[in-house]
């Protein structure tokens, strides 16, 4: 009741305006599509969102294009848009009400329901759009649970770049995560691997981590090193040196870097989160994880992977960036 209160209170009615707006506009969503705008914000541009939206639109076998700005406003026309992160397509929406006339398409993470945008508010806008793209099988389910239209959730698992992440013979049995900082990344579970795991090397491949109160107690261990804030042209040379790679999150829509990691044939260790079970096939390509399992269980699975044989590469290659964009290039077409 109070989702609803503060959604109709402080949202929806800018919504409706937008719509109302829309009317007045010709309706061009049953015309031929050949424009895609690819869009996020300014601030994405050197981050993960950004590097997406460049990746899908260079694939793309329609004309696309990216924009970025960091109010989402004056979107260019277009005959569709594909909105990087669900809570653009709503701010989108609100400054630029030709877009409801056109096809769009939004990709949907992994919940995070705010004060701003409750389940209520969120739900009632990803309804507005063409398709909803769900990272994952459980995402999928939860969106439609919680009311979104079955016929709008598509499962695309997001993807990497197989000619940029090079297959590596697996030698040393190292291990690494990669991520930024941040509750969710697990990072106790990341220093207890480290410390309680003295004879094997971890390496670290993230920012923020200086916020984490043990990282002093993990640069000190003669077993660990951390790459912090690299450039991202330097990730498949940084996975060379991991043979088994261990994402221990406890949320994630993807994770990316599990993608990364299996191209450059590393072997995943990883948390029953976001497309990890989707990708994973447990004791054959990777191990799986439930996300409240403790260190030592995790560490007789790393010990494990030592022993597959399996090449992981080959496994991952269906993930490509490619493959991605021709899916949307279908759902825009469609």
């Amino acid at each position: 009741m109070k989702e609803a209160i503060v959604f109709n209170l402080l949202y929806k009615w800018k919504y409706l305006i937008a719509i109302f707006k829309s009317k007045f506009l010709p309706n061009n969503k049953s015309s031929k599509l050949k424009t895609i705008t690819y869009v996020a914000r300014e601030v994405d541009k050197d981050w993960v969102f950004g590097m997406k939206t460049r990746k899908l639109a260079k694939a793309s076998g329609l004309q696309a294009s990216t924009y970025f700005h960091n109010r989402l406003k004056d979107l260019p026309n277009s005959d569709g848009y594909y909105f990087v992160f669900h809570q653009y397509f709503y701010r989108a929406m609100r400054h630029n009400p030709k877009i409801l006339k056109k096809k769009n398409i939004v990709m949907f993470t992994h919940p995070n329901w705010t004060f701003s945008y409750s389940k209520k508010h969120v739900i009632w806008c990803l309804n507005k759009a063409d398709y909803v793209i769900c990272l994952n099988s459980d995402v999928k389910q939860m969106l439609i649970h919680n009311g979104l239209k079955a016929e709008k959730a598509v499962l695309i698992h997001i993807a990497s770049d197989p000619e940029f992440f090079y297959f590596h013979e697996r030698k040393t049995g190292s291990a690494g995560f990669c991520s930024a900082f941040g509750d969710r990344k697990n990072p106790e579970m990341v220093y207890n691997l480290v410390k309680y795991m003295p004879e094997r090397h971890f390496y670290l491949l993230g920012k923020n981590w200086e916020q984490f109160d043990k990282l002093s107690e993990l640069e000190a261990l003669p077993n660990f090193t951390h790459y912090n804030d690299e450039d991202y042209n330097t990730f498949p040379e940084l996975y060379s040196k991991i043979d088994i790679f261990v994402s221990p999150s406890t949320l994630e829509g993807g994770p990316v870097p599990i993608l990364e990691a299996m191209l450059s044939n590393c072997i995943p260790v990883a948390s029953k989160t976001g497309f990890c079970p989707d990708i994973i096939q447990h004791g054959k390509n990777g191990f799986l994880f439930e996300i409240d399992t403790d260190y030592k269980t995790v560490m007789e699975l790393i010990r494990k992977a030592d022993t597959m044989k399996t090449d992981i590469r080959s496994t991952a290659m269906e993930y490509s960036w490619e493959n991605c964009s021709k899916k949307l290039d279908q759902l825009f077409l469609n």
